[in-house]
């Protein structure tokens, strides 16, 4: 979308009325991202977080793998039998009971359409007396985290139609689909009969908002009880309202320059280290973000320990030795001040997209940064679908992207695998263009053959030391998540590894 008219748009958000009428007694969540459709493919992520789907296990704050649906598990000398022996007396939303041959049949239906866990090459589900095993084509050290691929719950049968596709969510989280009005939101009543900690709550909202200031608005007029992703512009603002507090937690989230390493102007790794150095990442986590600690000078942040290393040399800001980079690379400046080399302009185009409403004033910074080094960058903001289809047709140059580390699977290594290891096309905006290292194929390979922790780290090291060497994404920023939480409710914790959110454990003031 050209940016005047996107703006446009933001200015017109800003008067309009955010949300129709809300019930008094229903927690009202305001989310980023809309649901197209519900399936657990596209929308397991929303459908996981916001409490109606679930799956064998569960994560702590820590990433740590936990039990969930099922009570235990062990796996055989080998590491291709994975049994699972399953909570007795769990009931679906539908008020049957979940057994080990539904358990089994949800796999079977699901796995062909499943994302991350595909990488795990199951090759047969089967239910015994009280337990579930999944056979492996081969020993795959972090199943249990590939098992928290949202795109693949335990649904009842109810959920399938005759020819298996899915037709209802029918789980067994502590909330249940009442309607959907799609792609606006959801509607969900409480679950009484979950085996966990039964909702406080009985009704919840969900909405979903794309656009940053209608969500703030929403917030200020007290329209919304926890709203996601509020723009760093507006913490004052939704502070001082009365109607909403805002609550900011650290999450694994780097903010990336996208490289499509097979244009011209961007293959020579020093060209990328030259656009590198070009950045100063304090200014915009600084003035962008609200926080000079969100520069990120490599890809994983501090928090993640084992994959953030502080011997590492630092992507810092110098824009002398960018000059000279350049300069004994043969791009010399011309008359405007941009550079050329053999008929090709030191130029790109950054595609970037508003939902996170830091990305498109990033853009702008950057475009400001690396004019000093005779870089002419321009910005496209438009949909976020239109990254991965420009860099799966090879028109893409430049993208401003994210990536939240344990999205979705809570081992950085399913992310890496899809972002850096493989051939399959892009279906985030995120990731290498062009771009492919064999070293950091075997190492992800190596890193899937080992459980031992001790031994797992120096492959760690080797993936973490590839990105910051050869420079297929530059890392911008780190960021934390910012909700606005109205003073009506209490009992919320922000999940550091971005799994969830517990709305069953959340409550209203009396």
């Amino acid at each position: 979308m050209p940016r005047n008219i996107w703006l446009a748009a933001l200015i017109a958000a800003m008067f309009a009325s955010p949300l129709s009428a809300f019930a008094q007694d229903e927690l009202r969540v305001v989310e980023p991202f809309q649901l197209q459709r519900l399936d657990t493919q596209t929308g397991g992520f929303q459908l996981r977080a916001n409490g109606v789907t679930e799956t064998l296990v569960q994560t702590n704050p820590e990433a740590s793998v936990l039990p969930a649906l099922a009570e235990r598990w062990e796996t055989s000398a080998d590491g291709l039998h994975w049994t699972f022996y399953l909570r007795p007396d769990v009931t679906f939303h539908d008020g049957t009971s979940m057994t080990p041959e539904t358990v089994a049949a949800s796999f079977k239906a699901l796995l062909p359409k499943g994302n991350l866990i595909k990488n795990a090459k199951i090759k047969d589900v089967t239910a015994g007396e009280g337990t579930v095993t999944f056979t492996l084509e081969q020993p795959f050290a972090p199943f249990l985290a590939y098992l928290l691929d949202p795109a693949v719950p335990v649904l009842a049968p109810s959920s399938f139609g005759p020819d298996g596709e899915v037709t209802a969510i029918v789980s067994t989280g502590p909330y249940r689909i009442e309607s959907a009005e799609l792609p606006q939101g959801l509607n969900l009543v409480r679950h009484d009969a979950y085996w966990g900690e039964v909702a406080k709550i009985e009704r919840v909202r969900v909405d979903g908002v794309p656009n940053p200031e209608t969500r703030v608005n929403i917030a200020l007029a007290g329209e919304g009880d926890l709203v996601l992703e509020i723009p760093t512009t507006a913490i004052a603002r939704v502070d001082r309202s009365g109607e909403a507090k805002i609550v900011r937690a650290p999450v694994p989230r780097v903010v990336m320059m996208l490289v499509n390493v097979k244009k011209p102007q961007f293959a020579d790794v020093g060209i990328r280290r030259a656009l590198s150095l070009a950045v100063n990442r304090e200014a915009i986590a600084v003035t962008v973000m609200g926080n000079a600690e969100l520069a990120a000078n490599q890809y994983f942040p501090p928090a993640m320990k084992g994959w953030h290393f502080d011997d590492f040399k630092p992507q810092t800001f110098n824009l002398t030795e960018a000059n000279r980079i350049l300069e004994e690379l043969g791009w010399v400046r011309g008359a405007d001040g941009i550079r050329e080399k053999d008929g090709i302009k030191f130029a790109g185009m950054m595609q970037t997209f508003p939902q996170r409403a830091y990305l498109p004033v990033i853009a702008e910074a950057l475009q400001a940064q690396l004019k000093e080094i005779g870089f002419d960058l321009t910005i496209q903001v438009g949909e976020s679908s239109l990254i991965p289809e420009a860099q799966n047709n090879g028109t893409l140059e430049l993208g401003l992207g994210i990536r939240t580390m344990i999205y979705q699977v809570p081992d950085p290594v399913a992310r890496l695998t899809t972002d850096f290891a493989t051939d399959e096309p892009s279906t985030d905006a995120t990731g290498a263009t062009g771009w492919k290292s064999e070293a950091m194929r075997e190492a992800v390979a190596a890193y899937n053959r080992t459980s031992d922790p001790a031994e797992r780290l120096p492959l760690q090291r080797k993936m973490a030391e590839i990105l910051q060497d050869e420079l297929p994404v530059i890392p911008i920023t780190f960021t934390d998540e910012k909700y606005a939480i109205s003073e009506r409710l209490e009992g919320f914790v922000a999940d550091p590894v971005m799994q969830t959110r517990p709305l069953n454990h959340l409550s209203f003031k009396e």
